[in-house]
């Protein structure tokens, strides 16, 4: 059961730092981001993230600041966005998410303002605070995620975030898809009070990108009254350019995990063998390729399906695989195994 703390309104204790020092602070900071985001952490597969989306132009790369193999803050509204990498290189040192803000806050005492920050490291501990000097503005979090917002159309925002992210849990599906679901649902509860303009999604894992970088997923939308939207657009796209997931892509002479994928399904359907070396390895892995052996088994499972015989493969072919996969690993949500670009040799595209 997942552990969960809502603080509804957190307000900061007045700290101990020299009026110099707040005054800086203020002088330093630049005008508040008034934001929405959560930021979580999938234990199965070591990935960490946030979504976030904002009225405010260009918001990922000053609010969102993820760290593969450690975690991933949110910061918002009047928090000291320059202390960033400050606090992600705290939570390699192994302090938890709580202390983190604690130490911010005898640093800087009340001088945040509306200030807010989520935090989630990669043992699933978080911690969310929310500051006082804005609209409706609340915070939750339990065991891998936290979220939190201000200028919000009301606490619904907040609980669409939290509730959509538990209610995955378990579930398979990718920590970006999960983020994003949670993004989408804060966003139809009312979201941020003032519109909609930015928005991105970031997860990151150890050489889980393309080309063996951190960055699995990097997307963002700067400047769009429909920013979410987009951002689901752009989700898709990267489905089907960088994951390389079976069903979003028409394949005919490709090559990639889709193609691996549906190399293995044609084994488990009964249509071929691990020894077919047009389709697997010395290894019994696949080649990944849909190459001519590749096309005249699919065109032969086509046939018998009545639907057509040509060497090619679309959403309607993986998703009647998917169906006669039944309960079998293939058919669960992607990605079932996946192995880094680096590692599988195959980068999706050339720079």
């Amino acid at each position: 059961m997942t552990a969960l703390l809502v603080a509804a309104s957190l307000a900061w204790p007045l700290g101990s730092a020299p009026a110099s020092a707040q005054e800086k602070a203020r002088d330093d900071w630049m005008s508040p981001i008034s934001s929405l985001s959560i930021v979580g952490f999938d234990p199965e597969t070591g990935e960490v993230g946030v979504a976030m989306a904002s009225r405010f132009f260009a918001v990922a790369p000053i609010a969102v600041h993820v760290r593969a193999g450690v975690g991933a803050v949110a910061t918002m509204g009047g928090s000291p966005y320059r202390d960033a990498d400050e606090m992600l290189d705290w939570l390699e040192e192994g302090v938890a998410p709580r202390e983190i803000i604690d130490r911010l806050h005898a640093r800087y005492g009340d001088s945040w303002g509306g200030g807010q920050i989520n935090i989630v490291d990669v043992q699933g501990r978080s911690y969310s605070a929310t500051g006082t000097e804005t609209w409706w503005k609340g915070s939750r979090f339990g065991t891998n995620y936290a979220t939190a917002g201000n200028i919000l159309a009301g606490p619904e925002v907040v609980d669409g975030f939290a509730d959509t992210f538990e209610a995955t849990e378990g579930s398979g599906l990718p920590l970006a898809e999960r983020l994003l679901r949670s993004l989408e649902a804060a966003d139809r509860a009312g979201g941020d009070a003032r519109g909609r303009m930015g928005a991105t999604l970031v997860v990151k894992s150890p050489g889980g990108g393309v080309f063996g970088i951190d960055d699995y997923v990097n997307l963002r939308v700067d400047n769009s009254r429909r920013a979410i939207h987009d951002l689901r657009v752009l989700y898709h796209r990267w489905r089907s350019i960088r994951a390389q997931e079976p069903g979003l892509r028409v394949m005919e002479q490709s090559r990639g995990d889709d193609v691996a994928w549906l190399q293995e399904a044609l084994v488990e359907l009964g249509y071929a063998t691990r020894d077919d070396r047009g389709l697997f390895d010395a290894d019994g892995e696949p080649l990944g390729v849909l190459n001519d052996a590749t096309g005249r088994v699919l065109s032969r499972w086509k046939r018998n399906h009545n639907m057509g015989g040509g060497p090619s493969a679309g959403r309607e072919v993986f998703d009647r695989m998917r169906r006669e996969l039944g309960g079998h690993p293939l058919s669960r949500p992607w990605p079932i195994h996946r192995r880094s670009n680096e590692a599988s040799g195959r980068p999706g595209g050339v720079l």
